[in-house]
């Protein structure tokens, strides 16, 4: 009979041979980082499954349960990139005069492949196909004087490109594509029902070379207005804003969602490189390439006024009631504004029965209503609301430049003159013989400055008080000296009348 500690010990001896066996497999799978096969080995040791969990145990996932993984965006990429385009220009670009004959000869003496004072200057950007005839959506920046105008597809195949029609009040333009077809095209998403912080795809050809670039963001905003692109901008601004990665080369490109479906007309970054970029809805460009395809040019409505923000500042120095609208800087003649009895300093609270919010909403309704049909325009004057009828007309496309700047000092920090005394300025300036002074100097920094009164400005009314001559502005100016509400100034610049305010 076997004693107790015998069978004790050879228990713990078996034991402590399969802990170390135990030991050694788990260190040897350690140290050589296996992983799963696909296959198993002809001879291969198979490790049974582990049992199944318990009927009331949560399944958890992993991206080996789930197959292989992959990006949706590799789809998106798919789907768009083949009717995304390089969009090739030649542009004629005229330098002025170098200055002489002899300074000219000793600069190509010296540079001898400096350009003659005209030459053709290439550019690329991008633009996509929207329909199997080869319509192209770009930007009208990107065409814009353009002489010759070449497609070329990411797989290689090139073609030459004519201008079917241009709106640069949105920075859109549609061009067709000679010869061929069908071609690939995209899919149009709706922009309206886009949110901040949907998935946003930037397709394009970034520096004229890199064809083909999907970088990947979200929408960081909607809505943007007033935005200055290349020393302008459109006239009418709704921006969808990206952190998608856009470039130099990108304008004209698809914004696409997470399906595949364009959202955006890709136009303006932000130069300085911090990551935002900004694309015309595509609700909007694509109601603009319909009727540039079916007509050639787009027909809006036209009222005829001026329209400014209406800020706390005006608000408070007019004595306004109403804090939402636009006040009308001026109106202008022979229009129908003018027919239906809109008057300067008004301030219009509706338009077709729909609330005016800002500026640029403002000339959306407007440009978007039936012309000739008679709508209710609902204003305040003198503190009473008015309701007027107008009759719009068809839009001329008619845009102005801003005045050169200067500088100095006085009251608010201008200084005026007497336009009487500066007759070659006041009939550069379109001023002459019109009752009213003319700035001439504004200091940087003081109230007028930061207001956005500038040199040339030519001031015609303070506080709703007329101004003839200087003596009614010194009078002007003594009497506003006390005031501790805005000073409202009434200015023309290049022919537009607006309301600026100016805190004391």
């Amino acid at each position: 009979m076997k004693s107790p500690r015998r069978g004790l010990v050879k228990w713990a001896e078996r034991s402590a041979a399969v802990g170390a066996g135990v030991l050694l497999g788990v260190l040897l799978t350690a140290s050589c980082q296996w992983a799963p096969a696909s296959k198993a080995d002809p001879g291969e040791i198979r490790v049974p499954p582990p049992p199944a969990p318990h009927a009331s145990a949560p399944r958890r996932a992993s991206l080996h349960s789930m197959g292989t993984f992959e990006s949706p965006f590799v789809r998106v990429a798919e789907m768009v990139k083949p009717a995304v385009v390089n969009v090739n220009t030649r542009k004629r670009f005229e330098h002025p005069p170098i200055g002489g004959d002899v300074r000219e000869d000793l600069l190509r003496e010296f540079f001898p492949d400096m350009p003659q004072e005209e030459f053709d200057f290439p550019s690329s950007a991008s633009g996509f196909v929207i329909d199997e005839e080869g319509h192209v959506i770009t930007n009208n920046h990107v065409i814009q004087n353009a002489e010759q105008i070449d497609i070329q597809f990411v797989d290689g195949g090139q073609y030459s490109a004519e201008v079917v029609g241009v709106d640069p009040s949105t920075d859109v333009a549609v061009i067709r594509i000679v010869g061929g077809g069908p071609f690939p095209s995209v899919l149009f998403g709706n922009s309206d029902s886009v949110r901040v912080g949907d998935w946003a795809v930037a397709v394009g050809n970034p520096f004229g070379y890199l064809e083909g670039s999907v970088t990947v963001g979200v929408v960081s905003a909607k809505g943007r207005t007033d935005l200055d692109i290349m020393g302008g901008g459109p006239v009418y601004q709704n921006f969808i804003q990206t952190d998608a990665s856009i470039n130099f080369g990108n304008s004209g490109g698809p914004l696409v969602n997470i399906r595949g479906e364009v959202i955006g007309v890709n136009t303006a970054i932000n130069a300085s490189g911090q990551g935002i970029g900004f694309a015309i809805p595509i609700n909007l460009a694509k109601e603009i390439a319909q009727e540039l395809i079916s007509t050639g040019k787009v027909t809006r409505a036209y009222l005829g006024v001026y329209p400014q923000a209406l800020t706390p500042e005006i608000v408070e120095g007019k004595r306004l009631r109403a804090t939402e609208g636009i006040l009308v800087g001026q109106v202008m003649p022979d229009t129908p504004a003018e027919a239906a009895g809109i008057e300067r300093g008004d301030v219009i609270l509706s338009f077709a029965g729909i609330p005016v919010t800002g500026v640029s909403q403002f000339r959306m309704l407007v440009a978007e209503s039936e012309i000739g049909a008679a709508l209710p325009v609902l204003v305040e004057r003198d503190g009473e609301e008015k309701e007027v009828r107008v009759r719009l007309v068809e839009r001329p496309d008619v845009l102005a430049e801003a005045p050169e700047e200067e500088e100095r000092d006085l009251w608010l920090g201008i200084e005026v003159i007497d336009p009487e005394e500066e007759p070659e300025v006041a009939g550069r300036l379109g001023v002459e013989g019109l009752s009213g002074v003319l700035v001439s100097v504004v200091e940087r920094g003081s109230s007028a400055w930061d207001a956005g009164i500038r040199p040339g400005d030519f001031i015609r009314e303070i506080n709703d008080r007329e101004i003839e001559d200087l003596d009614d502005y010194q009078e002007a100016e003594r009497e506003s000296r006390s005031r501790e509400k805005p000073v409202i100034f009434l200015i023309l610049r290049d022919g537009f009348t607006s309301y600026v305010a100016v805190e004391p």
